[in-house]
């Protein structure tokens, strides 16, 4: 699907896009779609801009979002099951959406993974999960992190 026709299919259903906790303009409008898909179906903002190094510390507007629940996942991380279905939405429409990874629990996903270790003609969305190492928080939310110059 493009773009268009995953913002027609919202809102047909919901309408307006969910304006970040922080503003439109702490959210680069790319991924204002991919915010508020996951924003309806139940997930909390946690955060879009902060000052710091990193996708969120871009901008403003920040290139990277995360949501959470106020169950913070069970602490389930990739097993918490409606968690790991938002990723794999995000996952399915990554180019529409302007998605470059995403992080639950301690799986990431990313589009340059895959393509690096299985080539351009072997590219699946599915097999790009593989392992992070890196901060735990991401046991009780999802970051998604856009595509930017």
């Amino acid at each position: 699907m493009t773009y268009e026709q995953l913002r027609t299919r919202y809102q047909k259903v919901h309408k307006k896009l969910v304006k970040p906790v922080q503003g439109w303009s702490s959210l680069d409008s790319t991924l204002w779609l991919a915010y508020s898909m996951g924003r309806v179906r139940g997930f909390t903002d946690l955060g879009t801009y902060v000052n710091k190094a990193g996708d969120h510390g871009i901008g403003p507007p920040a290139f990277a979002f995360d949501l959470g629940r106020k169950d913070r996942f069970l602490n389930r991380g990739y097993n918490y099951l409606k968690a790991q279905r938002l990723a794999k939405l995000y996952v399915r429409h990554h180019k529409a959406l302007s998605i470059n990874y995403v992080i639950l629990g301690m799986r990431i996903w990313s589009r340059s993974w895959d393509k690096a270790k299985r080539g351009p003609k072997a590219w699946n969305p599915e097999l790009g999960w593989h392992r992070y190492d890196g901060n735990t928080s991401h046991m009780f939310h999802i970051h998604v992190s856009g595509v930017h110059s």
